[in-house]
């Protein structure tokens, strides 16, 4: 299923669309695939400079310590809002590179075609909001191949992932992780209490 969804996303990056979807059960290994799109992207010679994009600073530990480590030291961390363009690979929080002050604005210290893809992790929470300091970051990256990774994508009258990457090129739900037998069954058990 890994290599259907990285398959999928080539195709439509190379088809040259801006912008795609996967929505893939948490646990599925999104960012594993996340990393191989990046090394096929770089070995085909279609791209260079990655974005990694999250909202919460496990999933950025997490991603660099773990899938991205084969991309070894061209890959860093935005800390401190120090930007260093000697990188291929960048991860971050928005939240480190964006703010209502427009000089901590540092994403705009890279070209606006600086990135060939940018990734957001979870794209579901900020990035789907049209006033979003996601959008914002994707909106000065425009000329970049813009992917979204969620395990639900949000689709109400306020929010909707579809709307700005379009319905997923992929999608592999936690039933057919476990049917599949890569994710652990669940059971529930419901608890009623008689306490305030």
């Amino acid at each position: 299923y890994q290599r259907i969804a990285i398959q999928a996303a080539l195709e439509d990056i190379h088809s040259g669309n801006n912008r795609g979807l996967l929505a893939m059960a948490t646990g599925s290994g999104k960012t594993y695939v996340a990393s191989q799109i990046i090394h096929r992207i770089k070995s085909a010679g279609l791209g260079d400079r990655v974005l990694f994009l999250a909202d919460r600073d496990n999933l950025i530990n997490q991603t660099l310590s773990g899938d991205f480590a084969v991309f070894g030291n061209v890959a860093t961390r935005i800390v401190n809002r120090d930007i260093n363009p000697a990188y291929e690979v960048y991860t971050c929080l928005y939240q480190s590179v964006t703010s209502s002050e427009e000089d901590l604005n540092v994403y705009r210290e890279f070209s606006p075609d600086f990135f060939d893809i940018v990734i957001v992790d979870e794209c579901h929470r900020g990035s789907a909001k049209e006033d979003s300091a996601w959008r914002e970051i994707l909106n000065y990256f425009d000329g970049a191949y813009h992917l979204g990774l969620t395990a639900t994508p949000k689709e109400d009258k306020f929010v909707s992932t579809q709307t700005y990457f379009g319905e997923p090129l992929y999608q592999y739900s936690l039933g057919q992780g476990i049917d599949d037998g890569f994710l652990a069954p669940y059971i529930v058990h419901r608890i009623d209490l008689d306490v305030d």
